[in-house]
């Protein structure tokens, strides 16, 4: 943007004449962008302790709802996404529906409070439980099990007392068994991707 800026109207005004010793451009681009996302998650600075204080059912991790870097990062990555997303003040416009040259001098009009909220750019809900270790690790799981079985349906006949095993008489029926591992595997993969 600030490439095929030019010569730009209110641009000296906006950054100064040496726009890119960064002093301006900060108070007036990267500041907002920061407190926004500061709201997002803290409710103030705490004096007593000097550090920022999370809000109410923050502390122990965010909700499943709350924007966090990683949807300000797709935000930022994602092209067509940021088209969409960044909203000049007033809600009426949005800054790349302007002409090319005049995007960089009206970037500190942009609404970064609405542009960044999680309802504008929250792309999935994170829920927490364990079923993400198994979803992380299923493939250990099921090698794992069909080593076991492996294993097992190759021993257990040999020391079962019984004339007729568990696992069936011949090879290719306790081989067959260790098949039905990867239906259970599935589903329970499919339980642990599985978005509220």
């Amino acid at each position: 943007l600030a490439l095929s800026a030019g010569q730009v109207v209110g641009a000296d005004e906006l950054y100064g004449p040496d726009w890119d010793s960064g002093g301006r451009f900060l108070s007036a681009i990267v500041r907002p962008i920061y407190n926004t996302v500061f709201d997002e998650w803290y409710e103030g600075m705490d004096q007593a302790k000097d550090r920022p204080k999370l809000r109410k059912g923050f502390q122990a991790f965010l909700p499943p709802d709350a924007a966090n870097y990683d949807d300000w990062n797709e935000l930022f990555y994602d092209p067509e996404q940021l088209t969409h997303g960044l909203v000049l003040r007033g809600g009426d416009q949005m800054l790349f529906e302007l002409p090319h040259q005049d995007r960089f001098a009206l970037l500190p009009t942009v609404d970064w409070a609405f542009s960044l909220h999680h309802t504008h750019t929250k792309t999935h809900r994170e829920v927490h439980s364990l079923w993400g270790i198994f979803a992380s690790t299923h493939r250990i799981w099921l090698a794992h099990a069909v080593v076991f079985c492996l294993v097992y349906f190759t021993i257990a006949p040999t020391v079962s007392l019984p004339e007729e095993p568990v696992s069936g008489s011949s090879v290719l029926v306790r081989v067959s068994v260790i098949g039905l591992l990867v239906p259970l595997h599935s589903f329970l993969w499919s339980m642990a991707r599985v978005e509220l």
